[in-house]
């Protein structure tokens, strides 16, 4: 027979089995299946159990129901790879169409980069972050501060979250503006002058179970200090591509966008199949786009203890605020 692993209903029974702190019937996991999308009748998960315990992956505890055994756990660790390939891809996708932000009108939900920072680094924080704004390198001038105990996200005792807008609010803009848009690298990005040159190393998001950019950021490949102080340098950067032909729809999104402080797109390719030298398949457009997580980047090159969280929290747009009022 297949590999539990690729029998879809056995591992998420053995997933459901193993996050739960006592036996389970077949009635209780047939329940628990459908809420993760699979129609799956008391018998069939009967069949499936019995199945599952001549494995020697289950035990049954009398009435109770069943638990997950060593073996059992052994194979969900065998699978957690094969189902978190492209995994972080599906984050981003998901952050994206959860956004529900309007250009046109400049309203609705954002997603945001958060770095933790001691409480005393705060002001010195945001007078940093404001830099790399002014120098070009973020995708908005517009924050969110987070305290301890807000609720949203975990901010540990004297300490401050300093929320960012990333990314995802040029692909939910563009979304909603009826343009499918697909991450496909993320790199690292040099500056010559200030201008963008050209992608000096990349990574694509297919297949990866981790976010590229946050492993450029803190592998200390990027030099964003040297690229916000002096114009020269390297910084963290993704591609994403659009269908050509969206192009010029595309642009007239991105300048919208700008028009209310939210930036960021640096290069949108033609049918030259290149986004400053990442490859771009026939009949698409690359947009490169600044990661937005580049100020965080710039804190830690700067030598401050920061906690970086990709993707960490929503917000309304008009809850956030601009740097200079933060300061």
């Amino acid at each position: 027979m297949k590999s539990v692993i690729d029998n879809p209903i056995l591992y998420n029974i053995l997933k459901i089995l193993a996050n739960s702190d006592m036996p389970l019937g077949a009635k209780s996991i047939s329940e628990k299946l459908y809420k993760r999308g699979f129609s799956v009748k008391k018998e069939t998960v009967q069949y499936y159990l019995r199945m599952l315990d001549e494995l020697g992956m289950t035990h049954k505890k009398g009435l109770a129901g069943r638990i997950i055994s060593e073996r059992g756990i052994e194979e969900l660790r065998k699978g957690m790879i094969r189902e978190r390939i492209g995994s972080f891809i599906e984050i981003r996708e998901e952050y994206a169409y959860n956004a529900n932000f309007d250009p046109n009108m400049g309203e609705g939900l954002v997603s945001l980069n958060v770095g933790i920072v001691k409480e005393e680094d705060l002001t010195r924080s945001l007078k940093l972050v404001k830099k790399c704004i002014d120098a070009g390198f973020a995708i908005s001038p517009l924050v969110k501060i987070y305290e301890s105990g807000n609720g949203r996200v975990d901010v540990p005792d004297g300490k401050v979250g300093i929320g960012l807008v990333s990314t995802s609010v040029i692909d939910a803009a563009l979304i909603g503006s009826r343009i499918s848009t697909t991450p496909t690298f993320a790199g690292i990005l040099q500056y010559l002058s200030y201008r963008p040159a050209r992608f000096v190393h990349a990574i694509s998001y297919y297949g990866s179970t981790l976010d590229p950019v946050d492993l450029f950021i803190k592998s200390g490949m990027c030099n964003v200090r040297d690229a916000v102080e002096k114009g020269y340098g390297t910084i963290p950067a993704d591609v994403r591509e659009i269908p050509l032909i969206l192009r010029n729809k595309a642009v007239e999104v991105l300048d919208r966008l700008d028009k209310i402080g939210i930036n960021g797109a640096v290069y949108v390719s033609g049918a030259e199949n290149d986004a400053l030298g990442i490859p771009v398949s026939n009949y698409r457009s690359g947009v490169v786009v600044i990661a937005g997580s580049t100020p965080l980047a710039y804190l830690l090159e700067k030598g401050f203890n920061i906690d970086i969280r990709i993707l960490a929290s929503f917000e309304k747009f008009g809850r956030l605020q601009n740097i200079e009022d933060a300061i």
